[in-house]
């Protein structure tokens, strides 16, 4: 098929058959060639997309495949194939482990089919990707997003405030504790009432919060009353 008023010698047809012959032998950078030449006609071939990223991938060039599944995917999404775009971003997502962008953009489309279970399951194999020291923003994103879908989930709650704190952000993580202790206290959850109250002793050191953590041992879960908090929020905080 020509393509009059883009370039006389251009047949897709023929360009795509000579990409497939050269793929089809493992010529992979042939194969390249062959369909970027149709991309240099039509950047918006999603079908090329589609092939060339997997090229792309074998070839070691991850910044041009990560391109093209970005334009996959969108298309996808924009054409309401969700479990498409999840496929293409899980292809995505093994390009580059270290993606945040891909766990959250993979989270929301899971939520969006009503799938929250693998939603949750997504960002915790996320927290494990970013457990090193220089992904620490990046981990604070993923505890903030399960969060959002699971408000009550323990395990998240204190690894927010340790990423938090660990950040230098001690005020926003002892604030955090407070909601914690106020929470559970409240729906009467007694383990993770008194789980808090050793955070809060731990993180803001006082006389009270020490006496706080000590007397939930013994009693049942009671917030600590406004002019108590007063007073140890008016502490410093340790570094």
């Amino acid at each position: 098929m020509k393509l009059v008023g883009r370039r006389a010698d251009y047949d897709r047809t023929e360009v795509l058959r000579k990409a497939e012959g050269f793929r089809s032998r493992g010529r992979v950078r042939r194969a390249i060639r062959e369909y970027e030449k149709v991309l240099a006609v039509d950047p918006q071939d999603i079908e090329v997309h589609t092939k060339v990223a997997q090229l792309y991938i074998r070839a070691g060039r991850r910044d041009q495949a990560k391109a093209s599944l970005t334009r996959v995917i969108e298309w996808n999404e924009s054409q309401g194939f969700l479990d498409k775009a999840i496929a293409m971003l899980r292809v995505a997502q093994g390009v580059d482990r270290r993606d945040l962008d891909v766990y959250l953009h993979l989270a929301e489309l899971y939520l969006g089919k009503g799938v929250e279970g693998d939603a949750l399951r997504l960002l915790e194999g996320a927290r494990r990707a970013f457990r090193c020291k220089r992904f620490r923003k990046e981990a604070i994103a993923v505890e903030e997003k399960i969060l959002s879908v699971a408000p009550d989930n323990f395990r998240a709650q204190v690894s927010l405030v340790r990423l938090l704190w660990r950040a230098g952000r001690t005020y926003e993580a002892v604030d955090r504790l407070w909601q914690m202790e106020s929470h559970w206290a409240l729906v009467k959850n007694e383990k993770y009432w008194r789980k808090t109250r050793w955070l809060l002793c731990r993180h803001a050191p006082s006389l009270a919060t020490g006496w706080g953590s000590f007397v939930s041992l013994f009693s049942a879960p009671v917030p600590y009353s406004p002019k108590a908090r007063g007073r140890i929020k008016g502490e410093a905080v340790r570094p």
